[in-house]
């Protein structure tokens, strides 16, 4: 394999890679009521992709469809989450332009859709970046006291 295709085909895959280690340590994939509806808008909104890339009968109706399923589903979960965290918000500010994403696809020209992809991929950087500081980085503000010592008082 030469080094080009193999470059190539980390920077395809890794941002994939990533979203998914961040979507297993998630609370999603724990809440099956959610977790079907919003695997199955993930697959439309592929499925509704590759219909507009074959300009098939149907296309505009998968697209709106399966964003318009992500968007209410994923919403719902979020509105019952007791505390949110700035990762939870992050991970909505993704799932709402991956929502935009495919109205977008569904109606506008490409000049929009290539916005809208450009604000896909802020947001699923902001959350892997994000993630990665909360999991491995970010220290405790207040460390626990040594075993041994006395605790300020």
């Amino acid at each position: 394999m030469s080094s080009t295709l193999a470059a190539t085909l980390l920077g395809q895959f890794l941002p994939l890679i990533l979203l998914l280690i961040v979507a297993w340590k998630g609370t999603l994939r724990r809440s099956p009521r959610y977790l079907l509806p919003v695997l199955l808008a993930g697959a439309g909104l592929v499925i509704g992709l590759l219909f507009r890339l074959q300009h098939w009968e149907g296309a505009v109706g998968i697209l709106l469809g399966s964003a318009t399923v992500l968007l209410g589903c994923y919403g719902a979960l979020f509105a019952r989450k007791p505390t949110k965290t700035r990762l939870d918000w992050l991970k909505l500010a993704l799932v709402a332009a991956l929502g935009s994403w495919g109205i977008a696809l569904a109606f506008a020209g490409p000049n929009v859709v290539r916005g809208f992809s450009s604000l896909l991929t802020v947001a699923l950087w902001a959350v892997v970046l994000d993630f990665g500081y909360v999991t491995f980085l970010r220290r405790p503000t207040n460390p626990p006291a040594a075993a041994g010592s006395a605790a300020p008082r």
